[in-house]
This record gives structure tokens, C-alpha cells and sequence, in this order.
């Protein structure tokens, strides 16, 4: 198989683990909302499943005994489906604030990383902006936090 062509100048970090625990740290301050990310995606999956596996025995326990009876008692299925209805809003409200969470931890974790590269380069000696162009500098700190925000809300 060829080897995988990477995006951009196909420049990758010396040490991942490092970066990667460096990025945990600009996370830190969110680590509350990860935990509660973490617990709404259980949530939701466990409606998922929980709704799928329900549909059998919606039709062969409610549905069914139904369609040969002369007067059918409606109130267990109502009873099943109002119970399925909660699994449904739970996992959806689950999901919706998971999604919500992992908006303001990518957000925030991208503006403090902004911040930080914004004062380092603040600090730069005017003659790394003389030997660099200036569209060079500023195209690797947008297309670098982009990409990074990319990977954090992934």
C-alpha cells in the first residue's frame, strides 16, 4: 500500500504523547464539562441501543397479542410507548448537551491557546518578522489552531 499523504507541509510533532499532554493541559480547566461529556455520551448511547432493542418487543408483546383480541386493552402499550418516549427524550437531551459542552471546551480551549500564541508573538524580536513574511506567520497560527480545533471537537 502507498504511504498516506498528509495534508498541509506535513510537518508532525516530535513527541505526541508530549503534545498531546500538553493539550490535556490547556483542557484542565474544562475537565468537569469532559466528565459530563463523557456521561452524556454514555446516556445517549445507552437510549440508542435501548430504543433499538425495544422495537421487538414493542410488536411481539404489545402489538401482537393485540391483532387477535376482539376488544384490545390499549393501556400496557400506552404504558410501553410512554416509557419509550422518555428513553427517546433522554437520549436527545443527552446528546443535545454533550454537543453543547463540547462547543464551549473546543471554544475556550481554542481561545486560550490564541491568547498564548498572540503573546508569544508579541514577544518575537522584529527581526523574525524582517527574515519571515508576515502572510507566512499569520497563515501558520490560523491554519494551526483551526486544525487543532478541528481535532479537539472530533
Amino acid at each position: 500500500m502507498p504511504p498516506v499523504k498528509m495534508m498541509g507541509d506535513g510537518r508532525k510533532a516530535k513527541n505526541p504523547k508530549k503534545t498531546l499532554s500538553r493539550l490535556m493541559g490547556y483542557m484542565k480547566p474544562y475537565k468537569w464539562r469532559l466528565v459530563g461529556m463523557v456521561v452524556c455520551i454514555i446516556l445517549s448511547t445507552v437510549a440508542q441501543v435501548a430504543s433499538n432493542s425495544s422495537l421487538s418487543t414493542l410488536i411481539d408483546d404489545y402489538i401482537k397479542p393485540m391483532l387477535g383480541s376482539a376488544s384490545p386493552d390499549f393501556a400496557p402499550l400506552i404504558r410501553f410507548l410512554c416509557i419509550m418516549a422518555c428513553v427517546y427524550l433522554t437520549g436527545l437531551l443527552a446528546s443535545f448537551l454533550q454537543q453543547r459542552l463540547m462547543v464551549v471546551v473546543g471554544q475556550g480551549t481554542q481561545k486560550t491557546i490564541r491568547d498564548k500564541m498572540f503573546t508569544h508573538m508579541q514577544r518575537l524580536p522584529i527581526r523574525y518578522f524582517d527574515t519571515h513574511p508576515v502572510g507566512d506567520v499569520m497563515s501558520r497560527y490560523t491554519n494551526d489552531i483551526d486544525t487543532l480545533r478541528q481535532m479537539i471537537s472530533q
